[in-house]
């Protein structure tokens, strides 16, 4: 993989119709409970979610009486969230754009969840902070994830290998994953396989190979101060305490300067 090429799930790009089955899951809630909670805590009432995919955290948010707009480089995931809110009758704004360069308007939160950070390179990073600080009030607050680089260690990398069976529709779908560190560029790449089968056709098999940019704990603060914030803190993702080798992703809390 070229340097400054990181590469998306294959959900992103040939498979949108599998994302809600492998990406919302029964830890959904709980994750957007803890974002609601600081949410809460910083008293913020208008929210927008950069990387809103099919719309998990914004509608989560909506019925919880937050002001929320949903924002995606995706088109195919945001039409399937466009659909959910027609469906539920739920009146939602969602807005095709890429969060480095995106401009929607000042909110008093803006949030980009499930390691999407991720997905940008360092450089890529640095832009979108400046654009997000952009599309917030003063003392307007950030919140994103991303996995601990200090924490993938050669114990823990092999285990988030999964291996997953579902049945979509009238399709059964097999997923396979594993995963490599570099942790001298702060790379995990993923490699992925899906099996498809549509009723009792023969099978399609799809190959993938992703990278996410991982970072430091102390690497997020400098560049969250490089680009105009300020950390309040660092969790772990269920809102536990962050312990710098042990805690696998890191939950961040940052406020405009």
């Amino acid at each position: 993989m070229k340097k400054g090429k990181l590469g998306l799930p294959l959900e992103y790009k040939k498979n949108p119709e599998y994302f809600d089955a492998f990406n919302i899951g029964d830890d959904t809630n709980e994750k957007n409970s803890v974002i609601e909670r600081l949410l809460k805590k910083y008293k913020t009432k208008t929210v927008l979610d950069l990387t809103c995919g099919t719309g998990s955290q914004v509608f989560y948010l909506i019925k919880r009486a937050y002001k929320c707009t949903g924002a995606d480089f995706s088109p195919t995931l945001l039409k399937i969230a466009r659909k959910k809110a027609k469906n539920n009758r739920i009146n939602v704004k969602f807005i095709d754009g890429d969060m480095r360069t995106l401009k929607v308007g000042t909110f008093d939160a803006i949030i980009t969840i499930s390691n999407a950070v991720g997905h940008l390179t360092k450089a890529g990073f640095s832009k979108a902070m400046r654009n997000i600080n952009n599309n917030l009030k003063k003392g307007g607050i950030y919140v994103f994830d991303i996995l601990n680089l200090e924490a993938m260690t050669d114990a823990v990398v092999p285990g988030l290998a999964y291996s997953i069976h579902k049945k979509i529709n009238n399709s059964q779908v097999y997923t396979v994953q594993c995963s490599t560190i570099d942790r001298k560029n702060g790379r995990l790449t993923s490699y992925d396989t899906y099996i498809v089968q549509k009723d009792a056709d023969k099978p399609k098999i799809f190959n993938n190979k992703f990278s996410l940019q991982l970072y430091t704990a102390n690497e997020l603060k400098e560049m969250l101060s490089k680009n105009g914030f300020e950390t309040l803190a660092q969790y772990g993702l269920d809102g536990s305490k962050f312990l710098t080798k042990k805690t696998t992703s890191i939950l961040t809390v940052a406020r405009k300067k």
